[in-house]
Parts: C-alpha cells; sequence; structure tokens
C-alpha cells in the first residue's frame, strides 16, 4: 500500500477540516465544504472536499531523505491538531487562521528520563486534564503537557517488568465523573492495563477562580500511587484500538476479531464480547450519546452495534 493512508482526523469546529496522514510522510489538510439546506442545485447532499496544502515543516524531503511519517492523529474541540510521528515526537498545530500554521514539538518524558525518542502509535486527547497520553513501541505511556506553563508529565510503562514485554498498541482517558479519572493501554500482547490519575491533576468544579485548579506540586506524579491492574480478559491479539465514555466505560478492539464493553468501577467488570468479525479490526469508535459502537475491519465491514433502546444499559 505505498501512499497508503495511515490516520485521518476531523475537526467539527467552523473550520471543518480534515487532516490525512499517508505512508509518504507528512499530513494533508483538506476543507469540506457542505451544501446549502435542502441540498443546494440538484437537490445533492454531498459536501466537497478541498486540499488547502500540507503542515509545514512535515511536506515531504527531497528525494533520497527519509520522511517524517505521521501515525496517529486527533482534533481538539478548539482545532488544535495532534500529530504522533514514527520518529517519536508529539507536535501540535494551531490554526491563527485559514492561511497560517504553527508547528510546535510538545516536551516529552522520555527526553527528560534520557530514553531515545520511541515510535508513537496511538494517542489521546484530554482537554479537560489538559494533557495528551501518547502509546509507544518500547511499550512507554507518555503523558505530554499541552499548557506552556505547566511541564509536569510523565511515564508509565506497564509490560517492563511482564515476562514478554511488548509495544504499546493503544491508549486512552477514561472518566467515571467529574472527580476520578484513570489512563489505559493496550500492548501488543493482548493485554489491558488501566492506572488511576492522580486527584491533585483533575480540575476541581464549582469553586471560585483562584482555586479553580488544583495544581500539583513538582514532587507529584500524575499517576495516583499503587493504582495499576491489570484488566481482564485478554484480547487474542494486539489491542489495536480503545474508545471510552464518560461513567467508567472502557470498549477494545482487538486483532482477534473481538469487541469487548468493559465498565471499569468500582472495579473492572466485562459487560460485553462482540464478535462477528472474520479477521482483525482497525479501529473502534463510540457517539456523543455513549449508544452506538461504530467499528471496521480488515474485510472492508463498518458495523454498528445499537444499544439505544435498552434503557438500562451503560
Amino acid at each position: 500500500d505505498g501512499g497508503g493512508v495511515l490516520s485521518v482526523a476531523m475537526s467539527g469546529n467552523a473550520n471543518n477540516l480534515v487532516a490525512s496522514a499517508g505512508r509518504e510522510g507528512g499530513v494533508k489538510l483538506f476543507k469540506l465544504t457542505m451544501p446549502p439546506p435542502g441540498g443546494g442545485e440538484g437537490g445533492g447532499e454531498m459536501g466537497e472536499l478541498t486540499c488547502i496544502g500540507d503542515v509545514p515543516s512535515l511536506k515531504r524531503p527531497l528525494p533520497g531523505v527519509t520522511p517524517i511519517l505521521v501515525t496517529c492523529l486527533r482534533f481538539d474541540s478548539s482545532g488544535r491538531l495532534f500529530l504522533g510521528g514514527q520518529d517519536g515526537h508529539l507536535r501540535m498545530v494551531t490554526f491563527e487562521d485559514d492561511e497560517e500554521m504553527k508547528v510546535s514539538v510538545l516536551s516529552s518524558p522520555q527526553q527528560q528520563l534520557r530514553q531515545p525518542p520511541s515510535p508513537i502509535l496511538s494517542l489521546d486527547v484530554s482537554e479537560e486534564l489538559d494533557v495528551v497520553a501518547t502509546a509507544h513501541a518500547n511499550g512507554n505511556v507518555c503523558i505530554h503537557s499541552t499548557n506552556p506553563d505547566n511541564d509536569h508529565v510523565g511515564v508509565w510503562n506497564p509490560f517492563a517488568d511482564t515476562n514478554n514485554p511488548c509495544h504499546a498498541r493503544s491508549v486512552a482517558f477514561v472518566q467515571q465523573d467529574d472527580d476520578e479519572w484513570s489512563i489505559v493501554v493496550g500492548g501488543g500482547d493482548g493485554s489491558l492495563w488501566m492506572q488511576d490519575i492522580h486527584p491533585s491533576y483533575i480540575p476541581t468544579r464549582d469553586v471560585d477562580d483562584e482555586a479553580s485548579n488544583n495544581m500539583p506540586s513538582s514532587e507529584t506524579s500524575i499517576f495516583k500511587e499503587n493504582s495499576m491492574q491489570q484488566i481482564e480478559p485478554s484480547h487474542q491479539g494486539p489491542v489495536v484500538s480503545l474508545a471510552s465514555r464518560p461513567g467508567g466505560i472502557l470498549v477494545s478492539a482487538g486483532h482477534d476479531g473481538m469487541l469487548r464493553v468493559t465498565r471499569l468501577w468500582p472495579s473492572p467488570m466485562a459487560l460485553y464480547g462482540l464478535g462477528g468479525y472474520k479477521v482483525w479490526i482497525g479501529s473502534v469508535c463510540i457517539d456523543p450519546e455513549g449508544r452506538r459502537l461504530l467499528s471496521d475491519g480488515r474485510d472492508d465491514v463498518v458495523v454498528v452495534h445499537d444499544f439505544s433502546e435498552e434503557e438500562g444499559c451503560d
């Protein structure tokens, strides 16, 4: 798949941007123009994608020079675009207007630990916590701050002490309520691990502006002490995608063709094991209401699991 697409992300804000990363290197940006109400002339309902250029500094270099491959993309609600690279660096793209983009490399906790960069395989953004989590080929899960005034970051490798160390294939933040958050990582060996976020990193609610954020001290780890635990059962292949919804619900997708729905609190409990794919799954996502799961497979099939009619389902 020489120039195949590695990742796609869409921005739902006023910019209507679509970002695409391919094996040729770099990231292309497209503008999505929607038809007027009623479909416009001819009554068509299709939008139109117009290429508006490439992300600066990531364009394919001169022939013979290794390109920067971007393996994962994610927009946040404000329109910032986060890029995970095969070179191990996390980049943030901000859009001043339709013509100007600023690209910055976020500091890596691996550098502070004098560890060499490791390819990023997955990322997730938590706007509430103002951090980005990246999953790396060396098994690390790195937490990067998006606030230039806050350099509190962390590294976690749940696979380092196992019998068969593997890469961290997927990562996701999971929220139980406003005051409890966890981070989950899926491994190349099919295992799932969870660790809680330290309470001092979680912004408090319904307080005055002066005390609106419980910022931790420089000695405080972002991870809650002695909170790591494995989520059972494991997948029978790499965990390629994770998705979550408020209330502590996690959906994991594996190369074994299985979707698992797990409730994480008060303790992890598997709710559903959803099969149906003859080959491995590519990705999974959850709609805003948390009632529908959409997944795609290597067999070019998209499956929708609809829980909306089950009144007691959570």
